[in-house]
């Protein structure tokens, strides 16, 4: 039961990044109104984002880099 909740709980989180970036790169398609230092904002909270997304999308692939670099398995 808990383990069902966990993954209910992953999948709105990442629904909600999900509009969050999609809102952050509309408004950095607008391309008026936003100052340099806004857009900078934008521009590394989407990096931010998608690494968060990636993260919660391919939970395996931090374990693979650690045994990647030790040499294991």
């Amino acid at each position: 039961m808990a383990l069902r909740l966990k993954a209910l709980e992953n999948i709105e989180y990442l629904k909600a990044l999900r509009k969050v970036r999609s809102f952050y790169k509309w408004e950095l398609s607008k391309k008026e109104g936003l100052t340099r230092k806004e857009r900078d904002k934008y521009l590394k909270n989407l990096k931010i984002i998608d690494q968060r997304i990636e993260g919660k999308e391919n939970p395996d692939k931090k374990k693979n880099k650690y045994f990647d670099k030790i040499g294991g398995f």
